[in-house]
């Protein structure tokens, strides 16, 4: 059995609301050679991508510091190296406290690109804890589910892996594009925020200042019809893109509903749910489809409203939250979705 001993998590960058997200959005939208019929159906769909009191977490500081590739690449490796410090010092303290080195440190992120990659960098500010023999694994271009899968990972190595690190890093805000005039862009532009998150996994209980017991994980890939569903795109830099609006949700839900029906005897009868949150129209009718209460849903929702979607760190900010308010013996359901497709379901009990 593997155990969650502490979840750590940092915001990245400074808030931006709605409203000033679309103060920065509306000159751009102005300056794109459009028809004037396509250009106010495009300036609505991001209007409508912007409703409502939400912000997010924003590494870039200006979109024009954001002109080409190496403008960009710098900017996503700052934000690591931010973000890295903050983890960091929560980390240090923790586990010096328990005399622990960890075996194992698995990273994740799927907004940028960096040799030496994460899990060296991370080692660099972690010295003594993360031992010259441990093992380092980075994992790249795995989405919105990539924490859920180094979870699954973690799960699979072999006891002499005690004490294992994940990391979950994302910038998607390095990666906007406010010169295009195709919508996915935009709703990507609208949807995402910047933040990072570190899991603490042990083969024992007793450390940390939690215990949540990993009792299950299901994975369902969707290789063969969901490829092109959430991809990269290419300009000056990668670029969100997906299938049409309507596709992309029919698909998705139907995808989701498939692999927790397989898995419903696992979460029929349990409250709580840490699920992804990739937008909140998305996660009502998942509920709704499902049968799964619009309180069990606030959690993930909540986390959207205050963060917005930080793809692979979003399901750790918003398991973070559940687990300081669960009971002991009680489960948390987990469920990410993302590029492949893929669907994961997992569930953890707390221990204390």
């Amino acid at each position: 059995m593997r155990y969650i001993n502490n979840i750590f998590t940092a915001n990245v960058g400074h808030e931006m609301s709605n409203a000033m997200l679309w103060e920065l959005y509306e000159p751009c939208l102005a300056a794109l050679t459009l028809p004037v019929p396509a250009l106010e159906e495009l300036r609505n769909f991001v209007q409508y991508c912007l409703v409502g009191q939400r912000t997010r977490y924003m590494f870039a500081p200006d979109m024009n510091d954001m002109k080409d590739f190496e403008s960009r690449a710098v900017l996503f490796q700052k934000g690591v190296e931010q973000a890295l410090d903050l983890l960091a010092g929560q980390i240090q303290p923790a586990v010096e406290a328990a005399g622990i080195t960890f075996d194992a440190v698995l990273t994740t992120t799927s907004t940028g690109n960096l040799m030496p990659g994460i899990s060296y960098r991370l080692a660099r500010r972690l010295p003594g804890f993360i031992r010259g023999d441990s093992m380092m694994l980075d994992l790249g271009n795995v989405g919105c589910t990539g924490s859920s899968k180094a979870l699954h990972l973690a799960r699979a190595l072999a006891e002499s892996f005690k004490h294992i690190l994940i990391i979950a890093i994302e910038l998607p805000t390095t990666l906007l594009d406010a010169t295009s005039s195709r919508p996915d862009i935009w709703q990507g532009n609208c949807t995402f925020g910047d933040g990072a998150a570190a899991l603490w996994i042990s083969s024992s209980p007793d450390f940390g200042e939690m215990a949540l017991a990993l009792e299950d994980l299901h994975y369902s890939q969707q290789a063969a019809t969901g490829l092109d569903l959430i991809r990269w795109d290419y300009r000056r830099y990668y670029t969100f893109a997906l299938a049409d609006e309507k596709t992309f949700n029919n698909e998705v839900r139907q995808f989701v509903t498939n692999a927790l029906t397989a898995a419903e005897a696992g979460w029929r009868n349990e409250p709580r749910w840490a699920i992804h949150p990739a937008g909140i129209s998305l996660l009502v009718r998942i509920g709704r489809k499902l049968g799964i209460s619009h309180a069990a849903l606030q959690p993930s929702l909540e986390h959207y409203r205050q963060y917005s979607n930080m793809s692979s760190a979003s399901v750790l900010f918003i398991l973070k939250a559940l687990a300081a308010q669960t009971p002991a013996r009680a489960a948390i359901n987990l469920l990410t979705m993302g590029a492949g497709f893929n669907v994961i379901y997992g569930r953890v009990r707390k221990e204390k």
